[in-house]
């Protein structure tokens, strides 16, 4: 028999009321007493329990026959618990912004663009402002760059045959054949670059967060063009390299 929206709607309260019974009781129940306690048809109730058992929302004790909650219920409430992937790599990359005096933050690849995950913003008078959530076309930025270098040749090519470079500032990429050069730079040297090519008057390096053969994403420092000078950049790579080794670390800890 085909269920109608109604009868699985109901048959959903049924077993989320199986499960808040269960987590009330101080011992464990029989089947008994939930037949007696929740009011739901004998048959019904063994089907639900059927299911909840095979999804290990429940477990029953062989010996007693009485019903306790099963692990799944606890890996969901420690997912749930968590900290988000931003509230974990935020205090690292506070660190990185006040050891160089820069904004500097945490990307991930969403289909063609990149998407800020976390951020820490310079407290200089004349810095750049990166907002959570914000977005960008992986060739406008350095991080999108870092994205871009970390394709399969494959997926590499299909992204530069369906992609328009449409220009963000005067500055940007619009030549497949320059910016192809440019990510074969980024593969030999593990830094990306964008001069200007997304905002005007910031420029900004990058570098991936990887783990062993794991990539995670890519963080970045973006400073005033008038601050990025040759002697600097030594500096940010390597308090990016350092960065990116403890973030990583600290992502691969909850695989």
């Amino acid at each position: 028999m085909k269920l109608t929206s109604t009868a699985a709607v109901k048959s959903l309260d049924r077993g989320l009321d199986i499960l808040e019974y269960v987590a009330g009781c101080s011992e464990p129940p029989s089947f008994s007493q939930l037949l007696a306690s929740l009011g739901i048809p004998r048959s019904s109730l063994f089907h639900l329990l059927t299911n909840l058992l095979s999804r290990k929302f429940l477990e029953r004790d062989p010996k007693t026959e009485r019903y306790r909650l099963g692990g799944e219920v606890v890996e969901i409430a420690r997912r749930a618990q968590r900290p988000s992937l931003g509230d974990r790599v935020t205090p690292f990359l506070r660190q990185l912004s006040v050891e160089m005096s820069e904004t500097c933050g945490f990307y991930v690849q969403v289909t063609d663009l990149v998407e800020v995950v976390a951020s820490a913003i310079s407290t200089q008078a004349l810095s750049y402002t990166m907002k959570v959530g914000m977005n960008a076309p992986l060739y406008a930025v350095s991080a999108g760059k870092i994205m871009l270098s970390e394709l399969p040749a494959q997926e590499l090519s299909h992204y530069l045959a369906r992609a328009t470079l449409t220009p963000v500032t005067p500055h940007t990429i619009r030549s497949k054949t320059r910016l192809k050069k440019e990510i074969a730079k980024v593969k030999a040297t593990g830094f990306a670059y964008s001069r200007e090519e997304f905002t005007l008057g910031i420029s900004a390096i990058a570098t991936a967060v990887r783990w062993e053969s794991k990539f995670f994403g890519a963080i970045n420092l973006a400073v005033p063009t008038a601050r990025f000078t040759p002697g600097r950049d030594a500096d940010f790579r390597e308090a990016l390299r350092r960065a990116a080794q403890i973030i990583a670390k600290e992502i691969s800890r909850e695989l």
